[in-house]
């Protein structure tokens, strides 16, 4: 019996098709599956029509109602229909004979590419030899090189005709898709072995040969856009929107992470924005699901509510409800509450730590600016379970700490530190640090640990008592602990050793290196916000290996704006918004976002003022499903972890990055300052790289230091 496939370029095409058209289209789809070979072609309701002679042999039409008809590849080998595009009636056919459908021969994988366009540039000679001078982007590669990469004669032909890697750019819909990615990495300076390690291996069949004539089989082995799906109700979670398409369709790098049979032990997938660690987060925790043992239970946990929030829904796409009983998704203090609870009920998590710890020093008259004692005790005490005085007079309890504090200083900080803890603990509400060291012991006093698997996204943010808490929420050995985290965009100063909190990840590290979601201008302007720091390895202490991410998407660079004061700089992003939503971006792809409660709130009343669908959004409040209608207006803190068609970040200015009430005093500890510096420029970063086609750029007055010359 035939069997359908479907490629991700029908997905932005089915959203535009009206109920009855789409009701028609599965019907048609359902034929392809019941039918018998001789009576789907015969058809009278399908028209299934081949190409005129000397076009493809292999590419049909076949009719969806009036107006709309559907192209497909059928190959001679297997009985394997793919559904390859969907297309007004009166331009499918051209579509059709312009286009033709390969298999690579080196990865196997089936291409497409706009024939008709390329057989009017490539030349028929050959380009010159790559030794010889013509300033292209890919004069340092060999023939042979592109050849082993992947590069088919033709493709090789006309990259030699390239004088830009944009020029290359704005040929990616004509070129075969698995062959640009490959020339994107070339272009961008990225070795041969690598590309080869990185892009083709990833793509090979991982058992026998590629044959350049079986269709059907590279059909199967596209697993990043095609999809062979097996009944109306698949059919109907593959064609659900564009949106939606890092459901089924991975990239063969994510694929192989999320459905490996097995970690030996904790994993770290690391990589920049966009490059698809929360979907691998989440196609994991569907393999895990799937590979339950009995009593079995998995955690799946990230930063703030919004957060958590968006992994539920996201969850909810993937999994059976069958599967999703045997998953919590939490956010970790609300998972070290809920433990704490089981044994003090009348514990509550406490919001105001940093004003308790003010208030003490002031009674004890230490010398200090208001925050030291609070960082002494979040970045020394907690983070190293200092218990006792002699711990914190160790010479090395307070190694990285810039501020040097004589024997009989840090007797007075102790004491303080230790009266603001006892009076935190009578009052029966503790904060974060100290919810989660009550849970760490409390688990590690448990016969067993409540999961069999524990799930962590955004994990750049977490401070060392809350992994305290997850190692503990978990028995050690395979499949414990999947770590998902990108320290660039680290927001919160909690340096982490992973070797001190007994989570061994040595040998299983992987980077994500391509970028699907950002255009490359948007990742390239922002990139120069972080550019040329060093930035650590998640859970260590040594710089991120080499490596740079590699952008599939290509779109108009960052709007900057300065206004002379912020009205006008208010009106000026009123009109981004209105033009935005005159583009057809629905509201709820649209976010604004501000430095501070205080201008978030201003600037929703702004926009709404001027008659804009516009709602503040609370990221520990709310979902991000909530006020769907409106544009979303939030801080730059509430917008980690999120993504929007467009984004436009508002009062970047050098009194609010930084924002010097937030950064610790040269004085005070200069490594603190350092580090509370490159964490408001990171800040700027994540605000940034949350836009995935429009990015937006507003100051008033002076501009904020950290934006990119």
């Amino acid at each position: 019996m035939p069997q359908l496939a479907i490629d991700a370029t029908c997905l932005p095409q089915y959203d535009k098709l009206d109920r009855p058209t789409r009701e028609r289209l599965r019907e048609a789809t359902r034929k392809f599956r019941e039918l018998p070979l001789d009576a789907l072609l015969a058809h009278p309701d399908l028209r299934i029509r081949s190409l005129p002679a000397g076009q493809d042999p292999r590419v049909r039409t076949f009719r969806i109602s009036d107006s709309w008809t559907g192209v497909m590849l059928a190959p001679e080998s297997g009985e394997t229909f793919l559904l390859v595009h969907l297309l007004p009636r009166d331009t499918a056919e051209g579509w059709a004979q312009d286009h033709r459908h390969d298999v690579n021969g080196v990865m196997g994988t089936l291409e497409r590419r706009d024939a008709a366009a390329l057989e009017k540039t490539v030349p028929e000679e050959p380009a010159p030899r790559s030794g010889e001078a013509r300033g292209g982007p890919f004069d340092g590669v060999s023939d042979g090189d592109l050849e082993r990469l992947g590069v088919d004669p033709e493709i090789r032909r006309f990259v030699r005709t390239l004088s830009s890697p944009a020029e290359l750019h704005a040929w990616r819909p004509a070129l075969p898709q698995d062959q640009f990615e490959v020339l994107t990495a070339l272009a961008e300076g990225h070795p041969v072995r690598r590309v080869q390690e990185e892009v083709v291996a990833p793509r090979r069949p991982r058992v026998g040969a590629v044959s350049t004539d079986d269709y059907d089989a590279a059909i199967r082995n596209t697993r990043e856009r095609v999809i062979v799906v097996g009944d109306d109700q698949e059919i109907e979670d593959v064609l659900a929107g564009e949106f939606n398409a890092w459901r089924v369709f991975l990239h063969p790098k994510q694929r192989d992470l999320a459905y490996r049979p097995r970690f030996g032990g904790p994993a770290k997938v690391t990589g920049g924005p966009g490059t698809g660690k929360t979907v691998v987060a989440l196609h994991r925790v569907k393999h895990l699901a799937e590979n339950l043992p009995l009593d079995g239970r998995i955690l799946l946990t990230s930063f703030t509510n919004a957060l958590v929030e968006s992994l539920k829904g996201n969850l909810a796409l993937l999994l059976d409800p069958a599967l999703l009983d045997d998953v919590d998704v939490l956010t970790i203090d609300k998972v070290a509450l809920d433990v704490v609870r089981r044994t003090h009920p009348d514990i509550r998590l406490r919001t105001d730590t940093r004003g308790v710890f003010a208030k003490i020093a002031r009674q004890h008259g230490l010398p200090y600016p208001p925050d030291f004692l609070y960082s002494e005790y979040r970045h020394v005490v907690m983070a190293q379970q200092i218990t006792t005085l002699e711990g914190y007079l160790d010479p090395d309890a307070r190694r990285g700490r810039s501020t040097a504090l004589a024997a009989d200083q840090r007797r007075a900080v102790w004491h303080a530190i230790s009266e603001a803890r006892a009076l935190m603990r009578t009052g029966r509400a503790l904060p974060a640090e100290e919810m989660h060291a009550e849970a760490a012991r409390l688990l590690a006093e448990r016969p067993e640990p409540p999961y069999t698997s524990v799930v962590v996204d955004e994990a750049q943010d977490l401070h060392p008592m809350q992994w305290r808490t997850l190692r503990a929420a978990a028995r050690e050995g395979p499949d414990d602990l999947f770590i998902a985290g990108d320290n660039r965009q680290r927001i919160y100063d909690n340096t982490v050793s992973f070797k001190r909190l007994g989570i061994n990840v040595v040998g299983r590290s992987y980077p994500l290196r391509v970028n699907y979601r950002t255009t490359r201008q948007i990742l390239d302007w922002a990139g120069g916000i972080v550019g040329g720091r060093t930035t650590e390895e998640l859970g260590g202490s040594a710089p991120e290996p080499e490596g740079a991410d590699r952008c599939v998407l290509s779109g108009p660079p960052p709007r900057l704006h300065g206004a002379a004061d912020e009205p006008a700089e208010l009106d000026a992003l009123a009109e981004q918004v209105r033009a935005w939503l005159a583009e057809g971006i629905a509201p709820a792809d649209v976010c604004v976002t501000a430095r501070t409660n205080r201008q978030r709130d201003a600037v929703a009343a702004h926009l709404r003022a001027r008659s804009l669908p516009a709602a503040a959004f609370n990221p520990r409040e709310q979902a991000v499903t909530d006020a769907a209608g409106s544009v979303r207006v939030t801080t730059m803190h509430g917008a980690k972890g999120l993504e929007f068609r467009a984004v436009a970040v508002t009062g970047a200015t050098a009194a609010s990055l930084p924002f010097m009430d937030h950064v610790t005093p040269a004085e005070q500890d200069e490594n603190q300052h350092r580090a509370d510096l490159e964490a408001q420029r990171s800040l700027l970063y994540v605000a940034c790289t949350r836009a995935r086609e429009r990015l937006y750029v507003s100051w008033h007055g002076t501009p904020s230091p950290f934006l990119p010359g």
